[in-house]
């Protein structure tokens, strides 16, 4: 009889660690669910927190003189694209937004554009440079060489920007250009120093990626190929300066 009670108890007690068992199963997918609302909420709240951070930091004061820019030197509204010659994205930018804001705004005498450079891909430094070697010798030349360069880019990983590359580039690019002194600049690293200078601004403004807009000092935080909320942002800035 004993032995009969005895094995009552530990039927029972097994079907109690099942239920329990089952219980905990059943509470995995609940923990799961509740995780994942937690860190959304927690994400939304850290992104409004950034969009408010951003919102109240003062413009950034950019200083362009003696950069590359477009449009009237009068213009109410300044625009600065930071951008990095082998960065697919700002290829992306310069081919589909870039023609849209210089028929709209740049063309049309309303804004000034300023390139500088970023430097966020590896083996991107001397496309910069030679940029720069191009721009110092003529002025001119540079924005055809500029979106004649970004049209010529290659896959990101590979080490395309080379100093022969560059150098039979801009040979073919810009005729007039003295490709001896090109050579020699990239060879010396002459030009590094123009590139740094544009760092120091990227930094100034805490510009980690490209491409990275500026509509008069405030950085543009939309999608980058969401024309239509740019142009909104400069209408404002458009608006703000009458």
């Amino acid at each position: 009889m004993a032995k009969t009670t005895k094995h009552r108890a530990t039927s029972s007690s097994r079907k109690g660690k099942k239920g329990n068992d089952r219980a905990f199963l059943l509470m995995i997918p609940i923990a799961i669910v509740v995780l994942a609302v937690l860190i959304y909420v927690l994400n939304q709240q850290g992104e409004k927190m950034k969009q408010e951070e951003i919102a109240n930091q003062p413009p950034v004061e950019f200083n362009i003189e003696g950069q590359p820019t477009l449009g009237n030197a009068d213009a109410a509204v300044s625009i600065v694209e930071f951008g990095d010659y082998k960065c697919p994205a700002c290829k992306i930018w310069n081919d589909t937004i870039y023609p849209q804001l210089k028929a709209d705004y740049i063309d049309t005498g309303k804004v000034k554009f300023t390139f500088l450079n970023k430097l966020v891909i590896p083996g991107s430094e001397l496309a910069a440079e030679t940029a720069e070697e191009v721009f110092r010798q003529q002025p001119e030349a540079f924005w055809s060489f500029h979106h004649e360069l970004y049209r010529a880019q290659q896959e990101e990983r590979q080490d395309w920007a080379t100093a022969p590359f560059l150098i039979d580039f801009a040979q073919r690019t810009v005729p007039d250009l003295d490709t001896a002194q090109l050579e020699k600049a990239l060879q010396d690293r002459t030009m590094r120093d123009e590139v740094m200078k544009d760092e120091q601004q990227a930094a100034q403004a805490r510009v980690h990626g490209t491409p990275a807009v500026f509509v008069d000092g405030v950085e543009f935080n939309g999608n980058y190929l969401d024309y239509e909320s740019l142009k909104a942002m400069i209408d404002k800035a458009l608006e703000k300066a009458q």
